[in-house]
């Protein structure tokens, strides 16, 4: 008799910086561009046909709209979020059928067949506008996702029997979880501190 139970759990962490003026949007992205076939535009020609494809492109990662705001004591930064993540699962294929006329050789007709894809996306986009103080971090998302798997393989009759129904029963137990969370950290940069840290002089006006 064997049993299985197993426990998989990825982390993948991502700090990405942008730094932007007071009261100005910032736009973050992060993550791979994957392209497909979206449409096809038909040729027509004497006795053919042939297709053109055009190219859609979708990004894979998260992108991110950020618009700060520092009050006026300089201590906190009202931010406004706008994350959005996006994945792609897969792609459908769907096959467009088309006729070629009997003006070819022999006459005879022919069909061919383009192919457009469909892209199949999982998108998580949160809104919201929260108070943080300069250096503080807050956390948006906070999506967990857990699959369990449960198979049970076994002898017929015997694998029910009682008390005997283990020596004749495998079980195998699979979890698979995921979180998603975005911590976002804000730092205010006062542009006469950062020249005296540099050693650069002040001017006086």
């Amino acid at each position: 008799m064997t049993a299985a139970q197993g426990d998989t759990r990825n982390n993948i962490l991502q700090a990405p910086k942008v730094t932007t003026f007071n009261g100005a949007a910032a736009t973050l992205v992060n993550g791979q561009q994957q392209f497909y076939v979206q449409s096809l535009f038909p040729v027509v020609g004497p006795g053919s046909v042939a297709f053109v494809p055009s190219i859609g492109q979708l990004n894979n990662g998260v992108n991110l709209l950020v618009t700060p705001v520092v009050t006026a004591d300089r201590r906190y930064v009202r931010l406004s979020l706008t994350p959005s993540f996006t994945t792609i699962n897969n792609f459908t294929t769907i096959s467009v059928p088309a006729a070629v006329g009997g003006a070819g050789l022999g006459g005879a007709s022919a069909a061919i067949n383009g192919t457009i894809q469909l892209p199949n996306i999982t998108n998580t986009t949160v809104n919201t506008t929260v108070t943080v103080p300069d250096g503080g971090t807050v956390l948006l998302g906070g999506v967990k996702l857990l699959q369990e798997e449960r198979k049970e393989y076994g002898v017929p009759v015997l694998s029910k029997t009682p008390w005997i129904d283990r020596l004749f029963r495998n079980v195998g137990i699979g979890r698979n979880t995921s979180s998603l969370m975005l911590m976002v950290t804000p730092r205010i940069i006062i542009l006469e501190e950062e020249e005296e840290k540099l050693g650069i002089p002040s001017v006086a006006m």
